[in-house]
């Protein structure tokens, strides 16, 4: 695959730079505990990638047929997924090597991601992201809340970033994201951080961590 063309990466957030999807299961498991309820992670985990936290309640309240409001439970886990940001939130493993890389490279970068600002803001008092990306960093609030997989998260980043969708390049961890990149007309590599090379296969190329993506780019031609 020649990739020579590629000029920006986009990064998803969740489950590519930040390690939050422990964070999100413990969450879950917390919120449905209370419950009496056991967190089906196979059956919620894929539909709730990249959603909103308030449709990630109202899939919870549909497949538990609980008697609560959605925005009750939006809430609720808007409490505990926060104080778990801002005690436990950490880069995935080899995102710090790979972005070294990417110090003295004319190669663009910025985020696109379904994390609310207000929990951004708890991962850059620890990770300090904009050091990273500058002010490259974007959210489906920025267009609308409309959820991956609808490609505008993407395009914003695009557009922002002065590149055409064509020669950007997306970095995801979840099938909606891949499928919000390929509508949006650009290259994606899944990361199996999250899930399973099946469920990514979707993505151009599927890596294991953050070497073998550098790998796979360096073979493809880009000059990160």
């Amino acid at each position: 695959m020649d990739l020579a063309h590629i000029k920006a990466i986009i990064f998803d957030a969740e489950g590519v730079v930040v390690d939050t999807e422990a964070l999100w299961d413990k969450s879950q498991d917390l919120l449905l505990g209370k419950r009496k309820l056991h967190y089906d992670r196979a059956y919620l985990k894929p539909r709730m990638a990249g959603q909103t936290l308030l449709e990630g309640a109202q899939l919870m309240v549909e497949y538990y047929q609980l008697a609560e409001d959605p925005l009750l439970i939006e809430m609720e886990r808007s409490l505990l997924i926060h104080d778990l940001f801002a005690s436990e939130i950490a880069f995935i493993a080899g995102f710090d090597a790979f972005i070294g890389k990417m110090a003295t490279s004319p190669m663009k970068k910025g985020i696109a991601t379904a994390m609310k600002k207000s929990l951004m803001v708890l991962v850059e008092q620890r990770l300090q992201l904009t050091h990273i990306f500058g002010d490259h960093i974007y959210y489906i609030e920025d267009v609308g809340n409309k959820s991956k997989p609808s490609p505008d998260v993407f395009l914003y980043a695009a557009d922002k970033l002065g590149e055409d969708p064509a020669h950007c390049l997306v970095i995801e961890d979840a099938p909606h994201g891949i499928e919000a990149a390929r509508r949006a007309g650009m290259t994606s590599v899944g990361i199996t951080t999250t899930f399973s090379r099946q469920e990514l296969q979707s993505a151009d190329y599927v890596a294991g961590d953050f070497a073998d993506i550098a790998n796979f780019l360096v073979r493809a031609g880009v000059q990160f």
